[in-house]
């Protein structure tokens, strides 16, 4: 996948501002863990009772086209101007400030810098909650010029000469037009469901944004920044987590909460756990690993469309794939999309039918949902093979209508959150590695 823009990246201060929190908690002990909160549903601000399971499942299926297209710095389809940002589908309660006030933010493994909005506005998107305003803060302070932090952010500058003592400015714009600026700040910040209550760390970097635009959703402010980028959560929190974190995500029809996890709370071992290295590219901010082949059963596919010459395509370069928990459906290169359709397709045998929003064009008529599928196992680099079972595989986008949630691209490849749900997944930015683990999430 192509990687965006360097400016293309608002979201990424509050992430920053996150792992902070977890210092002092990781320090004296193991690790810390909190909810994830999936936007549809409850406690999510986003859920809506009267939607059908039918419009949550388009709605994620066309947020991840749409996000797909942004992390690969495409062009997105027309039905981009149907959707709300398409950040992340998870959230994480966060507080700011002292005293604190509570604020919810996207937690992104697609951004770094985290920010959130802030008085005075100059320009500021409408959101349900209180905006933060710093003046009320006593452990507020501007990042100042032309200090080494400043320096270390993307898209911060100084100006020219004569800018010592002046604020750090900083400014982000999407590819879809959206857009935040302000200041680089440092503040405390709170985090965390746990029985011993929210864990707050000080002194972290965020973005203090007083010009915000676009399609935003209202329902929150800002972004934890959970990405590989040396201005993110897990950057500033490196030592104290110990490079850590990762996270087990539950069926979207279970009631449960699923959980985030750093230091070694977020460690992923035992019988049945595989580890790929993660792949090093620029922009730093994504996670990606090396996709060597897939199966269907005990079918290993070839690339290409079964002609004398895709046999020798088959020993092609592993793609790089990008591990993202903010896309709902999982897209892999198109030139193995054909062999894996026709194989998931071959294996089923009920009533083929269209989808009627024309998104998804694997799509069966099946009485309750029901539906017996093949395992589409991913085989990463390192002998790292993910074997996806029908829940990670196909969901119900209607009564009685269930699709296959795998799509293809000739951008990036993308791991979405529904093939990685029932798994403990877990990131080591020291080892390089990402691990997987086929898990109950739920009782987790």
């Amino acid at each position: 996948m192509a990687a965006p823009d360097k400016p293309s990246h608002p979201l990424h201060g509050l992430a920053l501002l996150v792992l902070l929190c977890l210092v002092e908690f990781t320090v004296g002990g193991g690790g810390f863990t909190a909810d994830l909160i999936h936007r549809d549903l409850p406690p999510s601000p986003f859920h809506d009772p009267f939607a059908t399971w039918s419009d949550r499942m388009h709605s994620a299926a066309r947020r991840s086209v749409s996000r797909a297209c942004r992390l690969s710095a495409g062009h997105c389809p027309m039905i981009r101007s149907e959707l709300a940002y398409s950040g992340g589908e998870y959230y994480m309660k966060v507080s700011v400030g002292s005293p604190p006030m509570e604020t919810l933010a996207i937690a992104d493994t697609g951004s770094d810098l985290s920010w959130t909005q802030c008085e005075p506005c100059v320009k500021c998107y409408r959101q349900k909650l209180p905006i933060f305003n710093p003046r009320n803060s006593s452990t507020y302070k501007t990042v100042q010029c032309p200090t080494r932090l400043c320096k270390s952010l993307d898209g911060a500058r100084c100006g020219g000469g004569g800018n010592t003592g002046r604020a750090c400015k900083y400014n982000y714009t999407y590819g879809d037009g959206s857009f935040t600026s302000g200041d680089v700040a440092m503040e405390t910040f709170g985090i965390g469901t746990l029985p011993g209550g929210t864990i707050t760390v000080p002194r972290i970097a965020f973005g203090c944004g007083h010009n915000n635009g676009g399609i935003f959703p209202n329902a929150g402010s800002g972004i934890i920044g959970l990405g590989g980028g040396p201005f993110s959560m897990i950057s500033q929190m490196e030592r104290f987590i110990s490079g850590q974190f990762g996270y087990c995500l539950i069926p979207e029809f279970r009631n449960g909460t699923s959980k985030i996890s750093f230091g070694k709370e977020a460690a992923v071992s035992g019988p049945g756990a595989v580890s790929t290295p993660l792949v090093s590219k620029t922009p730093n901010t994504y996670y990606y690993v090396n996709l060597e082949g897939l199966s269907v059963g005990k079918e290993r596919l070839s690339c290409g469309n079964n002609s004398a010459d895709s046999e020798a395509e088959e020993s092609i370069k592993a793609v790089n794939m990008m591990v993202d928990s903010g896309t709902t459906l999982t897209f892999v290169p198109s030139q193995f999309f054909h062999n894996l359709k026709r194989a998931v397709a071959d294996a089923i045998h009920l009533p083929r039918v269209p989808d009627p929003h024309g998104m998804l064009d694997l799509c069966y008529w099946s009485p309750g949902g029901e539906i017996d599928v093949p395992v589409v196992t991913l085989h990463f680099a390192g002998n790292a093979d993910m074997a996806l079972k029908e829940a990670n595989t196909f969901a119900q986008f209607a009564e009685d209508l269930v699709c296959f949630t795998i799509m293809p691209t000739d951008s990036v490849p993308i791991l979405g959150s529904l093939a990685q749900m029932e798994f403990k997944v877990g990131f080591d930015v020291r080892k390089r590695t990402v691990s997987f683990l086929a898990t109950d999430c739920t009782a987790q």
